[in-house]
C-alpha cells in the first residue's frame, strides 16, 4: 500500500490524495517534497518468477521479512503473530482506524474480498447534542433520516458535529420523533463552521445521546458515527477541546468544498473562477448555483464530489466512450443528451471518433481518462456519467455483461434484490462471478465481468436467454420484455442495454433524483440484508456515505474491470 503519513505519523488519506492524478514533472517533484509517500509492504506475492500466492500467509510474510526491504520510502511493517488485542488497543491509544487481522494459514485470494482478512477498527463513544434532523426515505420518509448532532466549545458555543444516519431501530425513531416534535425551532442553533446541510430541520438542543464512531475530522466531523441511545445528561456539560477535535487533519463536509479538493480559486472578472487541476487550468463558473433544490446541493458540490470520488471513479470511466446527461438548471430544469464532446473542450480533452449506427456518422466521444476532464465535465453541469461495456479501442467487443433491474410499481428496490440474488444463483451455477451495484434510481444492476475474447453478438443472446430463463421459473417476480402493461409488481430484468451502441450509467455517478443519490456498488450481504429485513434505505446512498463507503470498503467495483471469465457455450 502507499500511503502518506502525517505529522503525527498516521497515515492520512486527505494528504494521500495530493499526490494523486498529477501531470508535469515540476509539480510531481514538488509535491514528492511536500508531501511524501511511503511504500508499505505487507505481503509477498512473487519471487524470483515464482508465484509464492498458495502458500500460507505465515510462509509468505517470513519469505518477505528474510528480504529485509527497508528504505527512505519503502518499509516492511513488522507482523504481530498472536498480538492481536494488544495490538488494537495501542492503535487506539494512537489515534490509529485500527489493525487488520491475518489468518496465518490463509492463501492469497487475488481479485476478491476474502473473509481470511478482516479489518478490526476501534470504535469510540461520545455523548453529543442533538441539534435538529433530516428527514428521512423510503421507509424512514414520515421518519428521521439522520440526527444533526454537536458539541459546546470552550466558548459555550454549539458547534455542528455531523449527521447519524444509522443504528436506530423501529423503537429509536419513534421515541426521538416523539420527543424531538415538540423541541422545533426555525433557525439552527449550531454557531459557526463547519455548517449542518440544507434540508434540515432544527430542535432546542435539550437531548443528549449517545454515538459510536471511528474518528474526527479537522474540523469536528464525526466519521461513521452510529447511535446508540438517548442518555440524561445536560447539554451545557457536552463541550470538546476543538483544537484537540481537529488534531487527526483529515478531510471534513464543508460549505465550500471546492477549495479542498480542487485548491484555491482564483476569483475573475464575471464571477467566475479558475482553479488548477493536477496541473491543468481550469474555469469554473456558477459555484453556488443549487443542483439540488430540495437539499441545497451546488454545483461547486457536484464538482468536488466527482473530484473526491475520482480515485474510485476514474479506473471505470478510462477508455470508454461517455455520453454526457447535462442539467444546465439543476434537477428540476431541463435536461439533454450529449454523445458529441463539445467543440469548445480544452485541447487536453481527449476523444474517441466512433461510428454512430443511428447518426449515420462517426461520433468524437469525450474520453474522461483523468481528473481535469471529469472536474471540466462536472463543470458543464455533467450531473450523470453514462458510459459503454466497451473500451473505444475496440468498440464491438464487451468487457462485461449487464442486467438492469427495473421494478415496476408497487416492486420497489427490495424486490430488485431478491431477483438480483436469483441472478447470482444462476452464474454461480455457471461458475462466474457477478456484482452488484444500485442504479442510484429506482434498481439494481448486476455486472458479470468477462474482458476476454467475446462480442456483443454472443452476449445480448446469452443474456436475453438468462433474463427469459428467470422470467420461466419466477413468473410472478420477473419480466424479460419491455412491455409496461405486464411490469405491474414484477421486476424487469432488461437484456438489451448488452449492445455496443447503448450506454447505462457508470458506477458512482450522481443521479437526477430529488436527493443526490449515487449508483453504488455494494456486497451481496448488504443485498441479501436488505432482502431480509425489506429495508430499502440499505441500498440507497447518497454522495456522502458513498464518499466514506469508498474510504473504509475501497472500490468493491474493482474486479469488474479485470476478472476474466467466459460464458459457457451451449
Amino acid at each position: 500500500e502507499i500511503v502518506a503519513f502525517d505529522e503525527r505519523g498516521r497515515p492520512s488519506f486527505e494528504r494521500l490524495q495530493h499526490r494523486m492524478h498529477l501531470v508535469g514533472d515540476s509539480r510531481i517533484q514538488r509535491r514528492a517534497r511536500e508531501i511524501p509517500a511511503t511504500y508499505v509492504i505487507f505481503d509477498l506475492l512473487y519471487l524470483d518468477g515464482h508465484s509464492l500466492m498458495r502458500l500460507p500467509y505465515e510462509e509468505r510474510r517470513a519469505r518477505l521479512d528474510e528480504l529485509g526491504l527497508e528504505g527512505p520510502s519503502w518499509r516492511t511493517p513488522r507482523a504481530h503473530p498472536g498480538e492481536g488485542r494488544a495490538l488494537l488497543q495501542a492503535s487506539a491509544e494512537q489515534g490509529l482506524e485500527g489493525v487488520i487481522a491475518k489468518l496465518i494459514d490463509s492463501v492469497y485470494e487475488p481479485g476478491r474480498r476474502s473473509g481470511a482478512w478482516t479489518k478490526v477498527k476501534n470504535k469510540r463513544r461520545q455523548e453529543l447534542v442533538i441539534g435538529g434532523w433530516m428527514p428521512g426515505e423510503g421507509k424512514r420518509e414520515s421518519s428521521i433520516g439522520a440526527l444533526l448532532v454537536g458539541y459546546h466549545d470552550a466558548g459555550g458555543a454549539l458547534r455542528y458535529g455531523g449527521r447519524v444516519g444509522s443504528g436506530f431501530t423501529d423503537r429509536h425513531l419513534e421515541y426521538l420523533v416523539e420527543h424531538l416534535q415538540p423541541l422545533k425551532r426555525k433557525t439552527s442553533p449550531f454557531k459557526g463552521s463547519p455548517k449542518p446541510p440544507r434540508g434540515a430541520l432544527f430542535v432546542r438542543p435539550e437531548l443528549v445521546c449517545e454515538v459510536e464512531f471511528t474518528e474526527w475530522t479537522a474540523e469536528g466531523i464525526l466519521r461513521h458515527p452510529v447511535y446508540k441511545k438517548l442518555v440524561e445528561m445536560d447539554p451545557a456539560d457536552v463541550v470538546l477541546d476543538v483544537a484537540e477535535v481537529e488534531s487527526t487533519g483529515e478531510e471534513s463536509e464543508s460549505e465550500s468544498p471546492s477549495e479542498l479538493s480542487i485548491g484555491p480559486l482564483r476569483t475573475l472578472q464575471g464571477g467566475a473562477v479558475e482553479a488548477q487541476v493536477d496541473g491543468r487550468t481550469l474555469r469554473l463558473s456558477n459555484l453556488d448555483k443549487v443542483m439540488y433544490p430540495k437539499v441545497g446541493f451546488t454545483k461547486g458540490q457536484l464538482i468536488d464530489y466527482y473530484v473526491r470520488a475520482a480515485p474510485a471513479l476514474l479506473p471505470h470511466l478510462h477508455g470508454r466512450p461517455l455520453t454526457l446527461k447535462r442539467y444546465p438548471d439543476g434537477v428540476e430544469g431541463e435536461h439533454f443528451y450529449e454523445k458529441q464532446c463539445p467543440s469548445h473542450r480544452p485541447d487536453w480533452v481527449q476523444t474517441a471518433s466512433i461510428w454512430s449506427r443511428h447518426n449515420a456518422r462517426n461520433i468524437d466521444f469525450c474520453l474522461a481518462n483523468d481528473l481535469p476532464t471529469l472536474a471540466w465535465a462536472a463543470n458543464l453541469a455533467d450531473l450523470e456519467l453514462h458510459t459503454s461495456l466497451s473500451l473505444a479501442e475496440d468498440i464491438e467487443r464487451p468487457t462485461m455483461m449487464v442486467f438492469d433491474l427495473d421494478p415496476g410499481a408497487p416492486a420497489d428496490i427490495v424486490d430488485c434484490c431478491r431477483v438480483a440474488t436469483w441472478v447470482r444463483e444462476l452464474f454461480e451455477g455457471l461458475g462466474l462471478e457477478c456484482f452488484a451495484k444500485t442504479s442510484g434510481s429506482k434498481g439494481l444492476q448486476v455486472y458479470v465481468p468477462l474482458n476476454v475474447e467475446t462480442s456483443y453478438a454472443e452476449t445480448k443472446p446469452f443474456a436475453k436467454a438468462v433474463a427469459e430463463l428467470l422470467e420461466k421459473q419466477h413468473p410472478k417476480q420477473v419480466v424479460s420484455r419491455m412491455t409496461k402493461q405486464i411490469r405491474g409488481g414484477r421486476v424487469l430484468v432488461d437484456w438489451s442495454q448488452n449492445d455496443e451502441h447503448k450506454t447505462t450509467v457508470c458506477v458512482y455517478s450522481l443521479r437526477a433524483k430529488e436527493r443526490p443519490t449515487v449508483s453504488t456498488p455494494v456486497e451481496w450481504a448488504e443485498v441479501e440484508r436488505a432482502l431480509r429485513e425489506k429495508d430499502a434505505g440499505l441500498v440507497t446512498f447518497e454522495w456522502d456515505q458513498v464518499l466514506a463507503r469508498a474510504e473504509e470498503k475501497g472500490d468493491l467495483f474493482a474486479p469488474v474491470l479485470t476478472l476474466r471469465q467466459e460464458l459457457p457455450t451451449f
